[in-house]
């Protein structure tokens, strides 16, 4: 695999800008595949000279000014090309697959590449209209694997943008054309920790048939309605009623607390900072921000960070009320277990 993209450490504000990612296999320069994801993450510059051969051939691809760089291929990038291959019929692949983000603040840290975004002053920080015609000129299957990201209110408008294009132009037929029906599962989760899932096993089939009729062992019907208060009542059975306090929240690990919304699971700290907020960006303490790590990069949980450390959504555990509060208490044990580990105490 060889990476080519964009790359500028931008003098207004500070910031590294990744944006249009390719990543090529083989000898052939044709667009075999495309995937929208968070933002650019690990990949590390690598700026080994590139051939004037190479050079007119990435030219092909967008009328940008700005140079052409190396990467390295990060493990999400290893995923990417798994998934292809998988959807390939376990071919090698041969062509190129772009990458494309809903923003380009180039930092394996999303709570921190959020908080930066605040304060982005670059116009590639959104390439949305750039990429759409990308998309459109080299058309191909698309992957969208931005987890929760897209949900959050900032991000919203530009992910329904990106979604109505890739689902009726496109016509990916492996997405519902409800968006919040679809689960939007980031490659590291799709094939890596929750690649056991049953919704992982049914989203790759359907990503690789292109349709949501995708025969499996799992024929998985999202739910359109979540009671609430009976997952509240599921999990309560199955934990310490002392940790509890109010009626949709409980303390689960030393500092961190669980709650229970319309249709997503919530973590956040147990106690206000000192500017009375439960924002993780108001903890300044190693173990706070160790918590914040792991629990975003490695379970899932994406903001809004003027609130919670990250939430989650019932569908991502289950279709019904058994399944879905089987999964928070395991995946709560999990968290609990990984925590300990990291010898984080709050």
């Amino acid at each position: 695999m060889k990476v080519y993209a964009h790359f500028l450490k931008s003098e207004k504000d500070g910031f590294q800008y990744r944006w249009r990612t390719l990543l090529q296999f083989g000898n052939s320069w044709d667009i075999i595949g495309s995937v929208v994801m968070k933002n650019p993450g690990s990949a590390s510059l690598r700026d080994i000279a590139i051939s004037e051969e190479t050079l007119r051939k990435l030219s092909s691809f967008d009328d940008s000014t700005c140079a052409w760089h190396t990467f390295s291929a990060d493990n999400t990038m290893i995923l990417i090309e798994k998934l292809f291959v998988i959807k390939n019929g376990g071919k090698p692949l041969d062509g190129v697959i772009q990458i494309f983000n809903l923003f380009n603040i180039r930092n394996a840290d999303l709570a921190q590449a959020l908080k930066d975004g605040k304060r982005a002053k670059e116009s590639v920080y959104s390439t949305i209209e750039d990429d759409i015609a990308s998309m459109r000129t080299f058309s191909a299957p698309v992957y969208i694997g931005w987890g929760g990201l897209g949900n959050l209110l900032e991000f919203e408008q530009q992910a329904n943008q990106y979604f109505a294009f890739i689902k009726n132009e496109l016509r990916q037929d492996y997405l519902w054309h409800d968006f919040s029906r679809n689960l939007f599962y980031h490659p590291q989760y799709l094939l890596g920790r929750g690649k056991n899932r049953k919704h992982s096993k049914w989203l790759l089939n359907a990503f690789c048939a292109n349709s949501t009729d995708a025969a499996t062992d799992f024929a998985w019907v999202p739910p359109i309605t979540i009671d609430r208060a009976q997952i509240i009542d599921a999990v309560k059975e199955r934990t310490d009623a002392s940790k509890w306090y109010e009626k949709c929240r409980f303390q689960f690990y030393q500092g961190l607390q669980v709650t229970f919304d319309k249709k997503t699971v919530n973590i956040r700290f147990v106690e206000r900072s000192e500017n009375r907020t439960f924002t993780p960006r108001d903890y300044h303490g190693k173990a706070y921000q160790m918590a914040t790590k792991i629990l975003l990069e490695n379970f899932g949980y994406i903001g809004p960070e003027n609130a919670w450390i990250g939430r989650k959504q019932y569908a991502s555990f289950g279709a019904n009320v058994a399944d879905i509060s089987d999964g928070i208490m395991k995946e709560l044990a999990s968290i609990t277990s990984t925590l300990k580990r990291k010898a984080v105490l709050l």
